[in-house]
């Protein structure tokens, strides 16, 4: 007997669709990659179609761009857990330190990828880097519960901002988690940002300097000094990987 529901297998039309849309992140990344300008004409011509044909699935630039942004970042996240493996899961300040980390080295190694993803932060109120953004409030969140660490209070002025508790994967955090993470953010994204867009003496880049010492001060801030003699020379590592 048969089981199961002709809705759970994809139709051949389906399938093909998924697959164009693949081809079209394809291209578009492969265009990203050798530093060239992001256009349906330009995605169109790598995939040996034509910009009136692409439009059956994209309806503009716009949504070109959002659909790759939302691939580049599951790809991001993707590779940021997969850094991960190395390290164990009950070693949560390492886990964290070692992703942002790791979200850093992706990024200098794809200045272009990363670029559109701070180009396209959100599509129709909706956040494009939301994978990898709940991943590391995830790991945050760990760190902070293992280590039992007050949260610190949202301030009324932010409270409009956090009206609504549900993350990625319909992941509920505490408000005050959610404001620490933002904080976070701003500053290790920021740096990172900063780095990937030039804004950053390139021998600060080098050397990771800016990036390291503020990767200090959030573990400070995070109840962290005390084990700074192990957790140096781990973030140390995870830099020169």
């Amino acid at each position: 007997m048969a089981t199961g529901s002709r809705s759970a297998h994809p139709t051949r039309q389906a399938r093909r669709r998924a697959a164009t849309y693949d081809e079209i992140v394809r291209a578009a990344r492969t265009l990203l990659a050798h530093g060239q300008e992001l256009t349906v004409r330009g995605v169109a011509t790598r995939m040996g179609s034509s910009p009136a044909g692409l439009y059956r699935y994209v309806a503009n630039l716009d949504e070109l761009r959002d659909l790759v942004a939302a691939a580049i970042d599951e790809s991001l996240a993707l590779d940021v857990q997969t850094d991960l493996a190395h390290l164990p899961a009950f070693d949560t300040t390492a886990r964290w330190l070692a992703a942002w980390t790791a979200l850093r080295r992706w990024g200098l190694a794809r200045p272009e990828e990363f670029r559109m993803l701070l180009a396209r932060p959100r599509s129709e109120g909706a956040p494009v880097r939301e994978l990898s953004d709940a991943l590391l409030g995830r790991l945050l969140h760990a760190l902070c519960q293992q280590h039992d660490l007050p949260l610190p209070p949202l301030p009324t002025a932010a409270e409009s901002g956090f009206a609504n508790g549900v993350r990625a994967q319909a992941e509920a955090w505490p408000t005050e988690l959610r404001w620490l993470h933002a904080r976070v953010c701003a500053s290790l994204h920021g740096v990172i940002a900063l780095e990937v867009t030039g804004y950053v003496d390139p021998a600060l880049v080098a050397s990771a300097s800016l990036y390291r010492s503020t990767v200090i001060d959030w573990l400070a801030r995070l109840g962290q000094a005390g084990d700074f003699d192990r957790l140096m020379p781990l973030l140390d590592d995870e830099l020169g990987r």
